[in-house]
């Protein structure tokens, strides 16, 4: 009976340790506004985002 114990004892501590890992992947990392801002160009100033208007006419 002791091995049969152990046994389940490890199959249980296994399956907690699988949900534990696929719990945290399954979340994915969100982005603040500060890098989302500096990923498409602008540059970030005491919480707003500034980017170039881009008007560059002759």
């Amino acid at each position: 009976m002791g091995r049969a114990m152990f046994a389940g004892f490890g199959l249980l501590l296994l399956t907690f340790t699988l949900t534990g890992c696929a719990g945290q992947m399954m979340s994915a990392p969100v982005a603040t506004a500060q890098q989302e801002c500096e990923r498409s160009g602008g540059i970030w100033r005491t919480g707003s985002c500034e980017r170039a208007s881009g008007g560059g006419g002759y």
